[in-house]
Parts: structure tokens; C-alpha cells; sequence
């Protein structure tokens, strides 16, 4: 095994185990609370951090265990993108938030600040360039477009409420709070700024395809 590869496998092994440990102090904490275990899975789900961590945690563990060529680029790098996504958004609309203990502190800061840092870095070094076409952006767009319908979707399941008792997981996104057009409005804008990052994604992957 060349040693690129080796180290891109350790590597994304270390990512892999933290974010997926950093689930467990929320997971643990509605669990000593009286949650069952289903209802407080179904509670972190309603986070766009939660379920992008553990796609990262998943894509990273396989490429841990059978190597890069074993995911797609296009997911890598569709994983890649989401993952930056989580900490732009977080660090420039969602900081400062209250921790309950230190590790919940840990915890955070893993998916809002490491995971968004270390992935893209990872995908510079370690995941195979030259791959990417000019159609990628819009295929990564389905997630947080999918993502944005899964939240509406479940929100009309949920009773309405303001505050940290919203029916929306953020405020961009509550309809409640902003009314539909601002909402679906701020949805959109999500969307079209990650076709727009996603394209820098694609020129900077080809830029590193004739590098190497």
C-alpha cells in the first residue's frame, strides 16, 4: 500500500471516529433525560449537523476500512461540501451556543469546527482529483434541497411553537416565525450558494488533477 494511501486511510479513520463519538453526548444526554432511544434518534435527525456528520462519519469510515477508491469522488466530494456547509452556517449565524457539560462542548465543536476543517482538508490531500464534472454542484444541491423538504415535511407533524420550542430546527428556516416566502426564500439561497461553492469545488479539484 503506497503510503498516500495509507496515511489517507488513517486519516480519514480519525475523522470517522470523532464525529461519530461527538453523536453521543447529545444522543446520551436525552437518554438520561427519559427519552427512548428511537424518539431521541428522531429528535438529532432534525438536524442538518447531525445527519451531515454522519454521512461523514459513514463516507469516512468505509474509505478508512477499504480505501479511497472505494467512494465515489462525486461523493466525497459531495460530503466534502456539506460538511464546510454546517460550519460556515454555524459559525457565522449559529455561534456562541449554551453547553451543557464539557463534553457536549467537545462534542460541538467537532462537527461546527474540526470536521468542517479537517474533511476539506482531507479531500485536498487524499481524495482523487481530475474525476469531477461541471454537473457535481447540482447533484450536491439535492441534499440540502432534500434536507430542506424532510424539515418542512416534519415540521407539519409537529405543533407550532416559538423559541427554542419551534417546530424548525433554525431560524432561517421557520415558517412560523418568517412566513413562507422568507423561508422558503432562505432555503433556496442555501441551495444556490452551495451550486456556487460546489463550483469552486469542481475548478479547484481540476486545478489539483494537473498538479499531481
Amino acid at each position: 500500500m503506497a503510503a498516500r494511501e495509507l496515511w489517507g486511510r488513517i486519516s480519514a479513520a480519525i475523522i470517522a471516529f470523532a464525529v461519530l463519538w461527538a453523536l453521543w453526548p447529545p444522543l446520551g444526554g436525552a437518554l438520561e433525560r427519559g427519552a427512548s432511544l428511537p424518539f431521541a434518534i428522531w429528535s438529532l435527525l432534525r438536524m442538518f449537523t447531525i445527519t451531515t456528520n454522519l454521512l461523514v462519519g459513514v463516507v469516512f469510515a468505509r474509505i478508512a476500512l477499504r480505501g479511497t477508491h472505494s467512494v465515489s469522488p462525486i461523493v466525497i466530494g459531495g460530503t466534502m461540501l456539506a460538511i464546510v456547509l454546517v460550519g460556515v452556517v454555524f459559525n457565522l449565524l449559529l455561534g456562541n451556543l449554551p453547553h451543557q457539560s464539557i463534553w457536549y462542548a467537545i462534542g460541538d465543536n467537532i462537527h461546527h469546527v474540526a470536521a468542517p476543517l479537517a474533511v476539506p482538508l482531507w479531500w485536498l490531500l487524499f481524495s482523487r482529483h481530475g474525476a469531477l464534472t461541471w454537473s457535481a454542484p447540482f447533484i450536491w444541491a439535492l441534499y440540502p434541497l432534500a434536507y430542506s423538504a424532510y424539515t418542512v415535511i416534519r415540521a407539519q407533524f409537529m405543533p407550532q411553537g416559538t423559541g427554542i420550542y419551534s417546530r424548525y430546527p433554525y431560524f432561517f428556516m421557520d415558517a412560523d416565525l418568517l412566513g413562507w416566502p422568507m423561508a422558503l426564500a432562505n432555503m433556496a439561497g442555501i441551495a444556490i450558494g452551495f451550486i456556487l461553492f460546489g463550483m469552486l469545488a469542481v475548478a479547484v479539484d481540476r486545478w489539483l488533477a494537473k498538479r499531481m
